[in-house]
């Protein structure tokens, strides 16, 4: 179980204003209750690459979910219980084919303070691409018993020369009333910022083997 400890939290994705730096940078804003946050950057591979990769990230959330631990979430921790403020057990994830709704029950151990039991999340993930050549993967938290009051979020992939890719990973959360208490500034980036920029560059990082393998085939 502890393997699927983020799974929701690493998908939490919303797109804010894009600018022309395409530096690798990480901002987070905090105004009216929400936190919203954004990392950007350069990808060295093909669109078709990224296309596949994207298909293969909803595949195996809405069907395999365990496997994303092997690269997508990869090495975003909370494992480990005596360096976390917020421990996420993930029970059950199903998805309906027909909505496309995932259904996600878990419990989550705010360590020496409180527990709390079936916490219930909805969440919807998907892929888009535009006629400009644009993709995006969207995932929107649409109910969520406890933690989340909105959660909203994107990774975009925008075609750059040289047959490179600028990924902009984008974050809009407003937690429930407990964790809008618990979760200061400070936690925030020790509980989920850190894990945006991580999972943007694990999706960096298996675009660009894809491609290295698919240029020494």
């Amino acid at each position: 179980m502890d393997k699927k400890l983020i799974l929701f939290l690493s998908f939490l994705f919303f797109l804010m204003p894009l600018t022309a730096n395409t530096e690798d940078s990480i901002k987070t804003v905090f105004q009216d209750g929400h936190f919203r946050t954004q990392y950007k950057t350069k990808v060295k591979a093909s669109e078709m690459i990224a296309s596949d990769m994207a298909s293969d990230l909803l595949k195996d959330f809405h069907s395999s979910p365990d496997n994303l631990f092997n690269w997508a979430l990869k090495d975003l921790g909370l494992q480990d219980k005596k360096k976390n403020d917020v421990i996420f057990i993930l029970k059950t994830s199903t998805t309906d084919a027909k909505t496309g709704i995932t259904h996600g029950e878990f419990d989550i151990i705010v360590p020496y303070i409180t527990t709390f039991k079936n916490v219930k999340v909805d969440a919807i993930v998907s892929k888009t691409k535009y006629l400009n050549g644009e993709m995006k993967v969207t995932a929107n938290i649409i109910y969520s018993s406890l933690l989340l009051k909105y959660a909203l979020g994107t990774v975009t992939i925008v075609q750059q020369k040289n047959n490179e890719l600028l990924f902009i990973t984008n974050v809009s959360i407003k937690f429930g009333w407990f964790f809008n208490i618990f979760i200061t500034k400070k936690r925030y980036k020790s509980i989920v910022e850190w894990r945006i920029k991580k999972f943007t560059e694990n999706l960096k990082s298996e675009c660009e083997h894809r491609q290295n393998v698919t240029l020494n085939y």
